[in-house]
């Protein structure tokens, strides 16, 4: 199981520094032009000097890597001279539109964001396993077939649509739910749940419709498996070989699942947040990028990197809690 681990961390680390090379070869080597984001039309060649050499960008392009990466554990000075800025580490880089460091700017939305992914995941994961299973354990009936007749009539109405719908009746029109809002966990964590519970209500129901076929088609071929059958010839408990044997099957490729999707996720958060007024990862990508800060969109695309990585890690190293197999490898 350490050898596993190790492994999966090893993996997961270099997955993280070729996002982070190939985000700079996008940015800072490819054909966008951060200069031209920070100087007007008449911006003589002198002014675009002083602005490549104040963003450090005279400098030969392996160098510019090497201090990107630096800046990333170490921390960096941006520009020479006296008007260089110290960017501590973990430095993203620093946003000259708002003379502000990359890192606080991103970090500053990124609970937002995290906030909505987290509770989102625990409402799909605990309706998409929990209906998944009684559509399965009802194969055929009147109730299987509601189950999945809702899955499949929910998700045919684009996610934006009824977002705003259940924002305009359920929190403007006729407030049942309050309005979202961020407040920190760590401050207020009753203010923090009922300020996002329409928000995980809406997005985890949402998004739990597609993991409910798949538990179902999955939990369906487990029932059917030689390992069920003799836990029931054992005189087992009908719940308990659900749980114990089926479910557990299952539960492997269902975490794939939710980890391959778990950068979908993030880029549906963009929908949420502008419709409920919530200012996370999305609504700071569609400002930046309205404002040509080239430097705050490559923070945030370190950043999501570096989230999703962790997230699939966090899914692998849980295979060894629900797939045996995994702490034989």
């Amino acid at each position: 199981m350490l050898v596993y681990i190790l492994r999966r961390l090893a993996l997961t680390l270099s997955v993280i520094v070729g996002a982070i090379t190939l985000t700079f070869v996008i940015f800072y080597l490819g054909p966008s032009d951060p200069v031209a984001a920070l100087c007007p039309r008449n911006c003589t060649a002198n002014q675009q000097a002083q602005i490549e050499r104040k963003m450090g960008l005279d400098q030969p392009r392996i160098e510019q890597y090497g201090q990107y990466m630096k800046g990333l554990v170490a921390g960096r000075e941006i520009g020479s001279g006296p008007t260089a800025q110290s960017c501590d580490a973990p430095c993203l880089g620093w946003s000259f539109i708002q003379n502000r460091p990359v890192k606080d700017i991103v970090f500053q939305v990124l609970p937002v964001t995290l906030s909505i992914l987290i509770g989102g995941a625990v409402v799909y994961v605990i309706f998409g396993l929990a209906f998944g299973v009684i559509a399965a354990r009802n194969r055929g009936n009147y109730l299987d077939r509601f189950i999945v007749g809702v899955t499949q009539t929910v998700p045919a109405v684009p996610y934006y649509v009824l977002a705003l719908l259940f924002y305009l009746y359920l929190m403007v029109l006729h407030p049942i739910l309050p309005q979202a809002s961020y407040t920190s966990p760590f401050d207020n964590p009753f203010a923090w749940i009922t300020g996002f519970i329409g928000v995980w209500m809406l997005y985890g129901l949402y998004a739990a419709t597609g993991y409910v076929r798949y538990v179902r088609a999955n939990m369906i071929d487990a029932l059917s498996g030689d390992y069920v059958r003799t836990a029931r010839s054992k005189g087992l408990p009908e719940w308990r070989v659900t749980i114990s044997h089926a479910l557990r099957a299952t539960m492997a490729p269902f975490l794939t699942l939710v980890g391959l999707n778990l950068v979908l996720d993030i880029g549906g958060a963009i929908f949420t947040e502008n419709i409920f007024g919530l200012q996370g990862m999305g609504y700071l990508s569609i400002q930046s990028f309205n404002n040509s800060d080239l430097q705050v969109i490559s923070g945030i695309v370190v950043v999501t990197a570096i989230v999703t990585s962790l997230g699939n890690l966090i899914v692998d190293l849980l295979y060894g809690v629900v797939d045996p197999r995994v702490k034989l490898s």
